[in-house]
């Protein structure tokens, strides 16, 4: 499962796979959490409900 994390600081999003950071689809950061959702999807990769946050 694919978990989407909000990167406080410069509010890229990322997509982590056992607690690795994810390539979907030749990208790795997107301006959107909406965006990261539909690479995971056409990657056929279930995605967590959540976006985890950080905070700087």
């Amino acid at each position: 499962m694919v978990r989407i994390v909000n990167l406080g600081r410069t509010g890229l999003y990322v997509a982590m796979r056992n607690g690795e950071l994810t390539v979907l689809g030749g990208r790795s950061h997107w301006a959107d959490a909406d965006e990261a959702r539909r690479a995971a999807a056409r990657e056929n990769m279930r995605v967590s409900d959540r976006v985890l946050c950080t905070v700087p």
